[in-house]
This record gives structure tokens, C-alpha cells and sequence, in this order.
């Protein structure tokens, strides 16, 4: 007698991933609202899963879409189903993006042989220093 055994659905979670810094492991993070129980006031519940991606299509801003697994180490029991949105590329802003901005300009380098305003400032006499 065959019997057919139907699985019930995977739990499913939608999350953005917040490190891509391990090999073959992303960290997504999911955001609910939960709505008190006696003041009924809704709070944002943040949780921190890790999730198995093992050809590494996932990175850092990108949202996913996560899948209750079996334990696959000590702390990743997710794996990754598929990447839902690209992320947008972020720019860290250094000296170089800076100096291209327009009307904004980067401190230029003094020449090797100019003087400073420091030292061709004239200096003010203190109380009892006698000039001549």
C-alpha cells in the first residue's frame, strides 16, 4: 500500500541582507510589526537570521526571500530561495568623489617653497614686551 505524504509549505521570510562577509552564509534581516498585547500599542520587532546562499548570489541591501531549512550549523537553519530586489550601489564618499563634486573643491597642497600665513602674519606685542 502506497501512501502519499504531502509536505506542508515551507516557512517562508522576506529580509534585507545586512553582511555577505561569510563564505556561503548571508545575514538577512526581517522587520515585523507586533501589536502589543494589553496596551495594544505596535512596536517594530527586528530578528537577525543567518541563511545558507551557496552560490553566493546574494549581497549586502539586496531583499531575499528565505526558506526554514533543515540545521545546517549552529546558528543557520535558513536557505536562501531567491534574490527579490538588486540593491543600489552605495558610494563611500572619499577625497577623490569629493574633488569631483562641482563647486566643491578639495584643499590644494602648499608649493614647496611658499610661506604660510602663520608666519608672514605680523605678531601683536604682549603686555610687557617693549618694541622698538
Amino acid at each position: 500500500m502506497a501512501t502519499t505524504s504531502t509536505r506542508s509549505p515551507r516557512r517562508t521570510m522576506l529580509g534585507i541582507v545586512i553582511s555577505d562577509k561569510m563564505t556561503k552564509t548571508i545575514v538577512v534581516q526581517t522587520t515585523t510589526k507586533v501589536r502589543h498585547p494589553k496596551y495594544g500599542k505596535f512596536t517594530t520587532r527586528v530578528e537577525v537570521y543567518k541563511a545558507h546562499d551557496e552560490h553566493g548570489k546574494a549581497k549586502t541591501g539586496d531583499t531575499v526571500e528565505i526558506v526554514f531549512a533543515r540545521r545546517l550549523s549552529k546558528t543557520k537553519h535558513w536557505r536562501l530561495v531567491r534574490v527579490v530586489s538588486a540593491a543600489r550601489v552605495v558610494a563611500v564618499r572619499g577625497e577623490e568623489e569629493i574633488a569631483s563634486l562641482p563647486g566643491k573643491q578639495a584643499p590644494k597642497p602648499a608649493a614647496p617653497g611658499a610661506k604660510s600665513l602663520a608666519m608672514t602674519s605680523p605678531v601683536a606685542p604682549t603686555a610687557g614686551e617693549v618694541t622698538s
